[in-house]
């Protein structure tokens, strides 16, 4: 019996049977249409952690709110105190004191508002990003599977003369290589909870499953780009703020031209402020019309990117059915089955995870504080 036949009969000993390799798993059911092979584990004994209670505890924990809500109620106690010291009658510093006031509250409105919303925005980043880790760990588990079988495979070919002590110092590579992937993919999602935890003050040692469904929803844009940006940085609340600084300075510079006589330095400095407030908002409003313009950009391209990989995936799908009709025709091997079902499931991964970024690009576009 020749080494050539010894090989083929170990190799195809040591492979498992047809039936329990595509086995059904407990798992999630996502109504995602093009998902086939890919597995969304559902964790044992979890505790179930939504977005929306995620997001309730983040809120009532941060600091940042917490001290956006001391900032307003000082700015409306303040700008109280400075409309009761004008009711009856006032002098030139008083007027200019509710003029600031007034200002001071309505920013910090703004500010509330920025706030609250970067809140949100920050926790469903970190639990989107938690939820992305966690699949593509269970993808380079079953990697680890089919890469160990090859290495089997390649050492037991070696032994049999059939593979160079190169080849299989290659294949040993690689396996080292998906053990360190999925390591530093284990040590990436717990400083990802280590990050979640700073928001909302749960136990990083508990077991959580975070369940949040992808949307894909194409922007449509029934305004042009130009437009768009336009009316963005009119409603923009940082855009407010600017120009309520700006509102503010010119008012003052009018007071003091008007009440203040005999002072150059005076008139000059109102006049600074007026010119700096005016500069400030100028940037700012090229800073956003970059942001958005890049956002859109990034928007596009995902979208480009979404679409070519439905394509490719179609391809790799008719790649998998062939492996499978050719095994039960014994032309090939399980293991080559297994890699083409490995590549449906990764690249469906990578929908599912463009899906995600394009969910919080969309946010960011619509909201363009966010940005």
């Amino acid at each position: 019996m020749n080494k050539k036949y010894i090989a083929i009969v170990l190799l195809f000993a040591m492979i498992l049977n047809y039936n329990t390799v595509f086995a059904e798993q407990k798992e999630y059911y996502h109504s995602y249409p093009f998902l086939t092979v890919l597995q969304i584990p559902e964790k044992e004994n979890a505790v179930v952690l939504t977005l929306e209670e995620a997001t309730q505890r983040a809120l009532a924990r941060s600091t940042t709110l917490k001290n956006s809500n001391m900032d307003l109620n000082i700015s409306e106690q303040k700008l109280e105190n400075e409309q009761k010291n004008i009711e009856n009658g006032h002098t030139f510093q008083q007027l200019l004191e509710y003029i600031k006031q007034n200002a001071n509250y309505t920013t910090s409105l703004l500010s509330r508002q920025v706030a609250e919303e970067g809140v949100k925005f920050s926790l469903k980043q970190i639990y989107i990003e938690i939820i992305n880790q966690e699949r593509e760990i269970a993808l380079a588990r079953q990697n680890i599977k089919n890469t160990e079988k090859e290495l089997v495979i390649a050492r037991t070919k070696s032994k049999l003369g059939l593979l160079s002590e190169q080849e299989l110092n290659s294949q040993e590579l690689s396996y080292q290589k998906a053990l360190t992937n999925v390591q530093q993919q284990e040590i990436n999602v717990k400083n990802a909870y280590q990050s979640l935890a700073k928001l909302i003050d749960i136990d990083i040692d508990e077991n959580y499953q975070l369940v949040l469904e992808a949307v894909y929803e194409p922007l449509d844009m029934e305004l042009s780009l130009d437009t768009y940006i336009k009316n963005k940085i009119n409603t923009d609340p940082t855009i407010e703020q600017k120009q309520i600084n700006l509102d503010t300075a010119t008012s003052e510079a009018k007071l003091t031209h008007a009440t203040v006589t005999d002072s150059t330095t005076a008139d000059e400095e109102a006049d600074n402020s007026v010119a700096k407030a005016s500069l400030s908002l100028s940037d700012e409003k090229l800073n956003l019309k970059e942001k958005i313009q890049n956002c859109y950009n990034n928007i596009i391209k995902l979208e480009t990117n979404y679409q070519n990989n439905l394509l490719e995936l179609e391809t790799l799908k008719q790649q998998y059915s062939i492996a499978q009709k050719k095994y039960e025709l014994e032309q090939c091997t399980e293991l080559d089955v297994l890699k083409a079902k490995q590549s449906v499931a990764e690249k469906e991964s990578e929908i599912i995870g463009q899906m995600y970024e394009h969910m919080l690009l969309m946010e960011q576009f619509e909201n363009s504080y966010l940005l």
